[in-house]
């Protein structure tokens, strides 16, 4: 409800604008047909045409807005030092005009200017590593996550994901949700169901993974990303632990998974792993942290994706003051807490800012050789 009210009120706040770029009936037209076409491309999300019209929209739509408020703020400020030197305030009707014309044609060059470069960025993933040191257990870890398949989506992208993967030969293979913005079956006519059996596959110990948001919004819409998921071979943890030779695996039901089922989250006290000799590995898709009411023991690691990092600017800036940890590795209430941007985006295929990743973990037990 919030997201959509604050939608709603940018979207008023870009019409309120740009009408300003003619006197006339058509500055209000043109805002329309702007708005009217940023909210269509949403309901054809599975229309490579809409998928791009979306992509380009929202990026400019950030850009406006942003260009938009320091442009009224300038305004705001012309006026009140006016009013501070008791002198009357000028008429400035000619240089709105002007302003918001100059404001609208940049922001469309600089969203245009964000796709061609940010597409590029989106395209070419860094390869993390995180070593851990005096573990219970030795293992390799792949982990992932905010892949976000739609129309736009580069399939030879993940087939480079799962060469590398088969070149790894992980243990795990971890999934931190949010797998897809198109329904299951427009997954299997475009053969993603084989390409993700060949990656689950690349796992020794097991592939792992946790609903993410999106997943409640693709259920929402008729699909079953959950079933899809463990088609291809990951074992979906929803509020439950899995212990395997090497580490115990709790996956955390997501908060907005949780809402749209009308469930509650488990307690992590009802998750915690019987067997304490083995590393506990949590997947939560949003880093959110411990509930407060916890005193149990702590995980040693926890793997989280959902901010994207910010994805591309302004929203890079804004992402570290909505989320207190909002990317990369650092204790989250006492817990060793991996937050990754992502293997893709969402909506636009782009990246500035931030880059598109996966993590590579490596545990190294006390007694294991390359640990001494």
């Amino acid at each position: 409800m919030i997201f959509l009210l604050f939608f709603f009120f940018m979207a008023a706040f870009l019409f309120w604008n740009i009408r300003k770029i003619s006197p006339n009936v058509y500055g209000s037209l043109i805002a329309g047909i702007l708005l009217i076409a940023t909210l269509g491309s949403f309901l054809l999300r599975e229309q490579a045409w809409a998928c791009a019209g979306q992509a380009f929209f929202i990026v400019w739509a950030s850009q406006a807005i942003l260009l938009y408020l320091l442009w009224n703020i300038f305004l705001l400020l012309k006026k009140g030092f006016a009013v501070l030197r008791h002198s009357q305030p000028q008429s400035n009707g000619k240089a709105v005009l002007l302003g918001s014309r100059i404001i609208l044609g940049a922001s469309l060059c600089i969203a245009a200017a964000m796709l061609v470069f940010g597409s590029q960025n989106n395209l070419h993933y860094k390869i993390q590593e995180l070593h851990l040191h005096n573990q219970k257990k030795t293992f390799t870890a792949l982990f992932f996550s905010d892949i976000h398949l739609d129309p736009l989506f580069k399939k030879e992208k993940l087939e480079k994901f799962i060469a590398q993967a088969d070149s790894i030969q992980p243990d795990f293979i971890f999934f931190g949700g949010d797998l897809a913005d198109i329904s299951d079956s427009a997954m299997d006519a475009a053969g993603y169901d084989s390409l993700f059996r060949r990656l689950t596959s690349a796992a020794k110990t097991g592939a792992f993974a946790v609903v993410g948001n999106h997943e409640a919004f693709m259920e929402r819409s008729g699909s079953r990303p959950v079933q899809w998921m463990q088609k291809v071979g990951m074992t979906v943890l929803n509020d439950e632990t899995v212990c395997t030779p090497l580490a115990c695996i709790t996956g955390r039901t997501d908060f907005q998974m949780a809402r749209a089922k009308d469930v509650p989250r488990k307690n992590l006290a009802e998750m915690h792993p019987t067997d304490t000799s083995l590393p506990w590995i949590l997947l939560d898709h949003q880093p959110r942290g411990i509930e407060e009411n916890y005193s149990g023991a702590l995980p040693d690691l926890a793997l989280s994706g959902h901010t994207h990092h910010g994805q591309f600017f302004p929203a890079t800036t804004i992402i570290h003051w909505i989320w207190e940890h909002a990317y990369g590795i650092k204790k989250l209430d006492g817990v060793l807490w991996l937050v990754s941007s992502g293997l893709d985006s969402w909506g636009p295929p782009v990246r500035i800012g931030s880059d598109t990743e996966f993590w590579v973990i490596n545990a190294h037990s006390s007694t294991s050789a390359d640990s001494i």
